[in-house]
């Protein structure tokens, strides 16, 4: 029965499972936390941070060599891309030229996998969901590996774990169909938000909670506000969806609290998992287990590595294409063959030379009908890369737009909006995002104007700003009108004709 060592690598600390996998399920032999001493994590000196890692290791008595690793998701970037409606072969050509016109950095500078989405109605191309992570992430983490003595294995993220638990969980009581399931997973001040449908991943988040959360009511009214985000979302690409259940995964007595208030804002079942207590796992590690909750990713690969029950993300191991036939090959190899019948057929008789050929006649012309039809075949990946162009021009990235205004609100500490409406551009103008908000002051809507109007291609129409004293925390009310206009990547050297393009992954704000 193989071994793995599966970690869970965040920035300030490693969590890891020292276990054993079968088909029956996964005996964990040792559990740990370990916090990067000062001067000593993987992104301040990775050797070090190796040597330190592999001393660990052997006061721990960890054995397993074959690491599965989660890596935080402010390290990946996330979204949902439609594609051209081409076979599953072809996709991942497809997805990764796609990937590169909307990605201002080279594709070879980072990792790339997806997961095909399933189809909707209405959508007349392939709806997939893209991540990429930088080789800086990748590259420290094979360094302090290597001081170990292990081999990297795989690498994923949380969310495509979870959704692996929740697939074996639920293989009795499956909800229903076209429904949304939410994920919680909460540690400290961070909250991980996974949307999954018909145990296909539609979205995942993940936010610092604020800093006034310090008690548990403010701590709970924090994670809803973040999951009401969330929703909605998710609810612009999938108005027709709705709640069904959610899990919360960690200790259990910490949960209880949450779970009632997500119970009844939500109106939906609410299932505590602990993930080291879970059907199939046997709990026999020592060890320093601090919160449970950060053990969610680590045993959701250990179990995607027996009878896997839902698609995975993996940056080290992605979907690759189909290798096409070689049809020269094909063709000697048959021209071979017909040439020794036909030696062998003039040494026999008259009677059995002309039946054998007319039988490699009409042999040869199945061969060239079946060559002919994947040489035909072959030309729909050139009608792909053409109509690729033309579907992106007459696109509106309504997430990539709300996404970059987001950023610059940087959370509702200083403002909020109660209105939002996004709206097709006029001539010139790709699109553009009008609403209504409140701020506590003056200076706040003006650092927002200036924020959004620093963006290239994007124009702030000023508005008379007003204090009506609706909201007695924030005094000043004010509307929002920005517009964008077509503009050109310098990244990938493809045209992104939706004036906004990717930003590299970064750690969110503290504010």
């Amino acid at each position: 029965m193989p071994d793995f060592l599966a970690l869970d690598w965040e920035h300030g600390q490693v969590c890891g499972l020292d276990a054993e996998v079968s088909p029956s399920g996964v005996r964990v032999r040792k559990a740990f936390t370990l916090k990067w001493p000062e001067g000593k994590s993987p992104w301040e000196d990775a050797p070090a941070a190796g040597g330190w890692l592999n001393e660990q290791f052997k006061s721990l008595g960890v054995t397993a060599k074959n690491v599965l690793v989660t890596v935080p998701r402010e390290d990946a970037v996330v979204r949902v891309l439609e594609v051209s409606n081409v076979a599953d072969a072809e996709l991942p050509n497809v997805v990764r030229f796609q990937a590169a016109a909307k990605s201002t950095r080279p594709l070879d500078s980072m990792l790339l996998d997806f997961l095909p989405l399933p189809r909707r109605e209405g959508i007349t191309g392939r709806e997939v969901l893209v991540a990429t992570i930088g080789r800086e992430v990748l590259d420290p983490l094979k360094l302090v590996l290597l001081r170990t003595g292990c081999e990297l294995a795989a690498v994923s993220l949380t969310a495509t774990a979870v959704a692996e638990l929740i697939a074996r969980l639920e293989r009795s009581d499956p909800p229903p169909r076209h429904s949304i399931e939410l994920a919680i997973i909460s540690h400290e001040k961070l909250v991980e938000i996974t949307l999954l449908r018909d145990r296909a991943l539609l979205l995942t988040h993940e936010a610092r909670l604020p800093d006034d959360a310090t008690t548990p009511e403010r701590e709970q009214q924090a994670i809803v506000a973040e999951v009401n985000r969330s929703l909605v979302a998710l609810k612009r690409q999938h108005p027709e969806l709705e709640l069904s259940r959610t899990w919360l995964w960690g200790d259990p007595n910490r949960l209880h609290g949450l779970a009632g208030v997500i119970r009844k804002r939500f109106a939906v079942d609410v299932n505590v998992e602990d993930p080291l207590a879970l059907p199939g796992l046997t709990f026999d590690g020592e060890g320093s287990v601090a919160s449970h909750a950060l053990f969610t990713g680590p045993v959701g690969l250990l179990f995607g590595q027996t009878v896997r029950r839902s698609e995975s993300l993996d940056f080290l191991h992605p979907r690759q294409p189909v290798v096409p036939r070689d049809l020269k090959r094909l063709y000697g190899t048959a021209s071979s063959a017909a040439a020794v019948l036909l030696l062998l057929g003039a040494f026999g008789w008259r009677w059995s030379a002309v039946r054998l050929m007319e039988n490699q006649t009409a042999q040869h012309r199945i061969d060239a009908e079946s060559v002919k039809k994947e040489i035909d075949g072959a030309a729909t990946m050139v009608k792909n890369f053409n109509t690729i162009g033309k579907w992106t021009d007459q696109r509106v990235a309504w997430l990539d737009r709300l996404y970059e205004l987001s950023e610059a609100m940087e959370g509702t500490d200083r403002r909020y909006l109660t209105k939002l409406s996004g709206q097709p551009g006029a001539a010139g103008i790709v699109g553009a995002v009008r609403g209504d908000g409140f701020a506590k002051d003056r200076d706040d809507v003006d650092e927002l104007s200036a924020k959004l109007a620093s963006h290239e291609g994007a124009t702030v129409t000023p508005h008379q700003v007003s204090r009506p004293g609706t909201d007695g925390d924030y005094p000043w009310k004010f509307d929002l009108d920005v517009s964008w206009k077509p503009v050109k990547s310098k990244g990938s050297g493809v045209g992104n004709q939706q004036g906004l393009r990717d930003k590299a992954p970064k750690t969110p704000s503290k504010k």
